[in-house]
């Protein structure tokens, strides 16, 4: 780090700048670490701090502010989490969409050798550190040239890591009149039956991992026993399971989304902040005992794949961890793969179908589907079983049209 830097930092200084050499003869590129909190500092606004010159392009991840810049029609980059705040971007072709899991995400910023990474941290005494999201910041930082910190001088320490890298400019987080980002609707007694059936299939002393929503937080809700957590976000639902004595360990996490009961958990010392290098290892989790991944999906087909990206040619969001987790559950020794989804969207189709519209998770790192119409157990069985029991726990009116469906055993 420069030494303007480092004293900047002991002097309390909220910004100050730093050049470096311009690597000239390509578009520059930017890239934002993403998750709860994540900088909101403009690409225009980065390059200036930096020297760059010309357009630049970005690379962006799960973002959940409604940030002005998104709309700008000079906006041009890829992401690999199409979803959330970044959904009208990506319609309007301005950010492309890539096929990259959240455990490639590490070396796929490492191949893409970004001139600038821009991460959002919090002071701790003279150092900064991550606050709520540590994500693959850490990994983006140190394949970066140049590295650009947006301090939140609110924010929560959570415990996160030291910012590394080549910090060249250090800026206080903007301020913003658009309203707080939503994770996910409450549960409703839809979701909570669906928890209840989930609950109901655990092995003791299970590790458990949540995908986000509602479904998320009726199994967190549903829980009767202890656990331990290993999840890619935690949430308020998820801390709520220490709060009634059930947490066994640290939870760790590479995200957190939350308010009080989250930085409870912190106080207590039962949170672990960590990079998805760490929680989205498929080695580490095929080697944890009973571990059980929880996540949902937009389509499940008849013959056991997953679908999480699009329905109707409409991207709705991206692979992100579900199949880093879904693959390490279906390793784990006396764990278990779950995909828990409402038996119908929103459009009131049939969530169930004859053939997905596209496969983000295949189907033999799948053990068990769930519905708020029952279970079906995939386990050691071929096509034509796995049609007649998904179709069992589809929703009534679309039943008879699935099992009329061909299933093609050769």
């Amino acid at each position: 780090m420069p030494a303007s830097v480092h004293e900047s930092l002991r002097l309390g200084v909220k910004r100050c700048t730093w050049f470096a050499p311009v690597v000239t003869g390509h578009r520059p590129l930017i890239v934002y670490a993403d998750g709860p909190g994540s900088a909101r500092i403009s690409p225009d606004e980065v390059a200036a701090q930096v020297g760059l010159q010309g357009p630049s392009e970005v690379f962006l991840g799960w973002t959940l502010e409604e940030h002005a810049w998104l709309s700008s029609p000079t906006l041009s980059g890829r992401t690999y989490m199409a979803g959330y705040a970044l959904l009208k971007a990506v319609k309007a072709g301005r950010l492309t969409p890539v096929p990259v899991r959240l455990s490639a995400i590490p070396s796929f910023v490492e191949f893409l050798t970004p001139d600038v990474v821009v991460v959002a941290g919090i002071r701790r005494g003279n150092s900064l550190v991550f606050g709520p999201t540590v994500g693959w910041g850490p990994s983006a930082v140190a394949a970066a040239r140049q590295v650009v910190v947006e301090v939140d001088d609110d924010g929560f320490d959570f415990g996160g890591p030291e910012i590394g890298g080549n910090i060249v400019a250090v800026v206080s987080r903007p301020a913003t009149t658009a309203e707080a980002p939503v994770l996910a609707r409450p549960a409703d007694e839809v979701d909570l039956e669906i928890g209840r059936l989930v609950a109901s299939m655990l092995p003791d002393d299970p590790t458990l991992q949540f995908g986000p929503g509602g479904i998320g937080e009726a199994i967190a809700r549903a829980l009767d026993r202890p656990v331990r957590l290993w999840s890619g976000l935690l949430t308020d639902a998820m801390a709520g399971i220490e709060q009634r004595g059930l947490l066994r360990g640290q939870a760790t996490a590479c995200y957190v989304w939350g308010g009080e009961p989250v930085r409870e958990l912190y106080r207590r010392s039962q949170l672990r902040l960590v990079s998805v290098r760490e929680t989205h290892d498929l080695s580490a989790l095929s080697a944890m005992p009973r571990f059980v991944g929880c996540n949902t999906a937009l389509q499940v087909g008849l013959d056991g794949s997953i679908n999480i990206e699009q329905v109707g040619g409409r991207t709705i969001t991206s692979i992100g961890g579900h199949s880093d987790f879904c693959a390490g559950a279906s390793r784990s020794a006396g764990g278990l793969s779950v995909i828990a989804l409402r038996s119908t969207t929103n459009r009131g189709a049939s969530a169930i179908v004859a053939g997905v519209e596209r496969v983000s998770t295949q189907r033999s790192d799948i053990g068990v589907v769930v519905t708020e119409h029952g279970i079906a157990d995939l386990r050691g069985i071929g096509d034509a079983e796995r049609a007649e029991r998904l179709t069992a726990i589809a929703a009534p009116e679309f039943r008879a049209e699935l099992a009329a469906h061909p299933v093609d055993i050769r």
